[in-house]
């Protein structure tokens, strides 16, 4: 994304924003559609952005030493952007000092700010300079996993009186969705499509197997107890990782899953067979994308890879809808190279104030520890 910074000083003295700061859930919630409909058809496409997401972290994930803050742009009566953050602070010297950001986990990562397309000049540097008004002792705010197409990036680049730390962080799959499912299909390896009809003949021979995908008013968090009883089936319940594992994560897939069916984000991707669910994605629907977020099947029908034909369902269905651009997981397994998925950079920011001698102490201690570990 290229930024024409004469552009840039036309459209700022035309436009008049209003930034409101919202610290509790009664604030945040007479927004919740409207910033929905912001991450809804934003450039990057983001779920984790949207308020469905970002309310159900700060419910059940802040630590002791963190409290939220979520920065609102108007433009006359309509929302045009929204920064979330969390400032985590403790004492550095004697001084209460704070880094401004989301910890890095899978459930909050690639939370981005969101802004009206065609205005992300505007609404984001006065999104970053508000925060950085609100919190004059933070030594850096940070960005956990954004894509390459994130407006925040370009933006950053080329913001003023900033210092800006790009860093590669790692890569996410997706499948480009076109209209010719056969075409795709055709393009996959002869020995994996001949797997995967095999997988199709087993299924098939089991009792009453169905592929369902329920989304709209029909998508509710009432699903997400198939999703839990076929990850505790799966490795996931081997290594530690299924949701059944981990209360905290069962809450916030609670409440993550009620704000995204109220939203009209949530789809469910089930396929029984036997009369009972034998794999279960959770996806998400924007705009031009599917997010496919958690997958899950019972071990115990491997032999008809399960979790294989519900993501083949999933592509043919995307390639049938005129609305779909591209099914993205945002992870990258080895697995993903079977169905030839392409890859998409996510970078880790830092951006640090230059009016603000705590942010730029924050660079000047990142930059020492960066040169420290070259040296050790």
């Amino acid at each position: 994304m290229l930024l024409d910074r004469n552009l840039f000083a036309k459209e700022q003295k035309q436009i008049k924003l209003q930034i409101k700061v919202a610290r509790n859930f009664a604030e945040l919630e007479p927004h919740a559609d409207s910033w929905n409909r912001l991450a809804f058809g934003s450039l990057q496409q983001l779920p984790m952005s949207s308020h469905a997401w970002v309310s159900s972290y700060f419910e059940h994930y802040l630590a002791q030493n963190e409290s939220w803050v979520c920065l609102l742009a108007f433009q006359d009566s309509e929302l045009v952007g929204v920064m979330p953050s969390v400032a985590k602070t403790w004492n550095l010297l004697g001084l209460k000092v704070s880094v401004l950001g989301l910890r890095q986990s899978s459930q909050s990562c690639s939370v981005d700010i969101l802004a009206k397309p065609g205005l992300e000049n505007i609404v984001i540097p006065a999104l970053v300079e508000k925060m950085v008004e609100l919190y004059p002792r933070q030594i850096g705010i940070v960005f956990d996993r954004l894509p390459e197409n994130s407006p925040t990036i370009a933006v950053f680049e080329e913001l003023a009186n900033f210092t800006l730390i790009k860093e590669f962080d790692s890569v996410g799959a997706y499948i480009p969705i076109g209209n010719d499912f056969a075409k795709y299909r055709s393009n996959l390896s002869g020995n994996f499509r001949s797997n995967l009809n095999k997988a199709n003949k087993k299924l098939h021979a089991l009792e009453n197997a169905n592929i369902n995908f329920i989304n709209g008013k029909e998508a509710t968090a009432e699903y997400l107890t198939q999703l839990v009883e076929v990850e505790a089936k799966s490795w996931k319940e081997d290594v530690g990782t299924a949701i059944i594992n981990c209360p905290q994560a069962l809450a916030f897939y609670r409440s993550l899953c009620q704000r995204l069916s109220s939203a009209g984000f949530l789809e469910w991707q089930i396929l029984t067979a036997e009369g009972k669910a034998i794999a279960v994605n959770l996806a998400v629907r924007l705009e031009r994308l599917v997010l496919i977020w958690k997958l899950g099947y019972d071990a115990s029908y491997s032999k008809c890879s399960p979790g294989s034909l519900l993501l083949e369902e999933a592509v043919k269905l995307a390639c049938e809808s005129p609305d779909i651009d591209e099914i993205n997981f945002m992870t990258d397994h080895s697995w993903y190279d079977n169905w030839k998925m392409e890859k998409r950079q996510y970078y880790y920011l830092r951006l640090y104030s230059h009016k603000s001698p705590f942010s730029m102490l924050g660079y000047m201690i990142w930059n020492l520890r960066r040169k420290l570990r070259k040296i050790f």
